[in-house]
C-alpha cells in the first residue's frame, strides 16, 4: 500500500511539472546543446530566413536550483521505473517540445533533423511539398476563436500554382481530413451551458467525437503537405504549437482515417475562398525555385521579379542591373508580390544596390523586461540606383520581402503599387542542436526606418490596386504593372 501511495504521489507530481519541464530541460541541457554548435539561422515554413539573432545564454537571476533538482529527479524516476524501456533523448526532446510549444507562437517550434533540413534546403529554392508558404490565422467570433491554416503565398512553378492555389484559400480537409480549426466540442459546451436537453447534448457529443476521430492537427497537416511524398507523413510528424483539440483549446492528439487516399502521390484538398468551398487536387514534389527574373519593359522599364530574397539573388543581382543600364533602362520597378522566401543577409545586400541611406530598418527585442530599438544596417556601403524605383506588393509579400518593400519607399523614394502585404514582422531564428534537430524560436520584430510597424497591418501600398493579374509581367494583363509604368513615365518627364 505504502509503494502504491508513493506511486500515486509521484505521478501528480509529475502532471504538477509538466508545464514546467521543458523550461527547466532547456537550463539542464544549455551545455549539451545550445552551448555548442548554434547555428545563426532564422527560418520558417517555406520561408526561411536570416538574422542576427543572439546565441541563448546562461542567466543567474532565472536560475532555480531547486526547480531543477526536482526536474532532475522526475526525469530520472520515468527513466528507470515507468513500465516500458525510455528513451533519454527522447524524453529531452519532448521536453524541449513542451517547452517551446508553451510559448504559444506559430514561428517557435521543436524541428526534427529532417524537417530542419528541409527548412534549409527551402532557402535554397529547394521547396518539397506543395510549394506554398502556409500561415496559421487565428479568428474570433465572440468566444469561439478559431485558428485557420492559410495560403499566404504560391511559389512560381510549384505544384500548389499548378492547382490554382491562391494567397487567402483556407485548407478546411486534406485527404477528407478535417484540419483542427478549433474545439470540436465548443457545441457540446454551448448546449451544457444552455441546460439544453440530453439527447442534443449527446447527438453534438457524437458528432464531434466523429469529427475528431477524421482530423489532422495543424502541426499534421502543414507536415503533410511539405512532403514531397505525401506517404510518409506519419513516420516524421511531430506535433506543433499551433493545434487545438477538445475538451481544452490545445491538444496534437488525433486519429488517423481508416480509409487511405485513393492516390498516394496526391493530396485532395478542400479549401475555402470568399466564401466558397472548392475540391482541389495537388500532387506534392520537390521544386527547385528561380531566384530571380529580370526584363526591358517597352525598351525603358526595367522589371525584377524576386522569387527568392535569397543569397543566389543577391549574387545575381549586380550584373542583371548592368545589363539594364546597357538597354539604356530609365526606371525601375521590383516585384516583390508572392515573395515569402527570404534571407536577411540577401536583403541586405540587395538593398544595397538599390537605397541611399545606410540605415534600412529597425529590430525590436527584449533585454529583460524592457524592449529596446537597435538599427538594422548594411554591411557595405548603399550603392543607390539613382533612378526612379516602382515596387509592387501584394497579401503573398512576406516578411523580409515587405521589410524590403518598406526600406525601398523610406530609402530609396520609392512608391508602392498594389495591396497591403502579409503583416509578419517577426525576426526569427533556427538553432541546431548537436544531433541535427533545432528549433526556431522569435526574437525581435522588424520596423521602418522610421519606426513604421507593419506587423499584423501590413505595408500599406501609396497607390491601391485591387485588380489581379491576367499575365503577371505583361503590362497589358497586369493593372498593378500598368500603373507602376504610368507612374515612372510621370517622373522621368518631371
Amino acid at each position: 500500500m505504502k509503494r502504491t501511495l508513493l506511486r500515486g504521489g509521484l505521478s501528480l507530481l509529475v502532471m504538477g511539472l509538466a508545464f514546467t519541464s521543458g523550461w527547466i530541460t532547456h537550463r539542464v541541457l544549455y551545455h549539451a546543446y545550445l552551448g555548442r554548435d548554434t547555428a545563426r539561422v532564422v527560418q520558417r515554413d517555406f520561408a526561411p530566413t536570416l538574422a542576427d539573432a543572439r546565441t541563448p545564454h546562461a542567466d543567474g537571476k532565472v536560475s532555480e536550483p531547486a526547480m531543477i533538482a526536482l526536474y532532475l529527479r522526475v526525469f530520472q524516476l520515468v527513466r528507470d521505473e515507468f513500465v516500458e524501456p525510455v528513451d533519454p533523448t527522447k524524453l529531452a526532446h519532448g521536453s524541449l517540445q513542451m517547452l517551446l510549444g508553451s510559448l504559444n507562437d506559430p514561428h517557435t517550434q521543436y524541428l526534427t533533423p529532417e524537417q530542419r533540413a528541409r527548412f534549409v534546403n527551402a532557402l535554397n529554392g529547394q521547396v518539397e511539398g506543395i510549394g506554398a508558404l502556409l500561415g496559421i490565422l487565428t479568428r474570433k467570433q465572440g468566444e469561439r476563436e478559431q485558428q485557420l491554416l492559410q495560403v499566404i503565398s504560391v511559389l512560381p512553378g510549384s505544384p500548389a500554382e499548378r492547382a490554382g492555389l491562391k494567397p487567402g484559400d483556407f485548407i478546411m480537409e486534406v485527404n477528407k481530413k478535417w484540419v483542427i480549426s478549433e474545439d470540436p466540442f465548443y457545441e457540446v459546451l454551448e448546449l451544457q451551458r444552455n441546460h439544453a436537453d440530453r439527447q442534443r447534448i449527446r447527438e453534438a457529443d457524437r458528432r464531434a467525437r466523429e469529427r475528431l476521430r477524421n482530423s489532422l492537427t495543424l502541426s499534421e497537416a502543414i507536415e503533410l503537405l511539405s512532403r514531397a511524398v505525401p506517404g510518409e507523413e506519419q513516420a516524421a510528424a511531430k506535433p506543433t504549437i499551433v493545434a487545438s483539440a477538445p475538451p481544452a483549446t490545445r491538444s496534437d492528439q488525433s486519429v488517423p482515417s481508416a480509409s487511405p487516399p485513393s492516390n498516394p502521390t496526391s493530396l485532395e484538398l478542400t479549401i475555402q475562398r470568399a466564401g466558397q468551398t472548392l475540391q482541389v487536387k495537388v500532387e506534392p514534389t520537390r521544386t527547385q525555385v528561380r531566384p530571380l527574373e529580370y526584363s526591358l519593359l517597352q525598351q525603358r522599364w526595367g522589371y525584377l521579379r524576386f522569387h527568392l530574397l535569397n543569397s543566389a539573388a543577391a549574387k545575381e543581382l549586380p550584373a542583371i542591373l548592368k545589363t539594364l543600364q546597357q538597354g539604356n533602362m530609365k526606371g525601375l520597378i521590383i516585384d516583390l508580390r508572392g515573395t515569402a522566401i527570404g534571407q536577411q543577409e540577401a536583403s541586405l545586400q540587395v538593398l544595397q544596390r538599390l537605397v541611399s541611406k545606410r540605415q534600412v530598418a529597425l529590430v525590436e527585442y527584449r533585454d529583460g523586461k524592457n524592449y529596446r530599438k537597435r538599427p538594422l544596417t548594411l554591411g557595405q556601403a548603399p550603392q543607390p540606383l539613382k533612378l526612379p524605383i516602382a515596387v509592387l506588393i501584394d497579401r503573398g509579400t512576406y516578411n523580409l520581402a515587405e521589410l524590403t518593400a518598406l526600406a525601398l519607399r523610406t530609402s530609396a523614394k520609392a512608391r508602392l503599387f498594389g495591396m497591403p502585404t502579409a503583416g509578419d514582422a517577426s525576426q526569427v531564428a533556427l538553432y541546431r542542436l548537436q544531433d541535427g534537430s533545432g528549433f526556431t524560436m522569435t526574437v525581435g520584430r522588424y520596423l521602418g526606418a522610421d519606426g513604421t510597424t507593419f506587423h499584423q497591418r501590413g505595408v500599406q501600398p501609396d497607390e491601391r490596386v485591387p485588380e489581379e493579374p491576367r499575365m503577371r509581367g505583361q503590362p497589358d494583363g497586369d493593372p498593378a504593372l500598368a500603373r507602376a509604368i504610368q507612374w515612372l513615365s510621370q517622373e522621368v518627364k518631371a
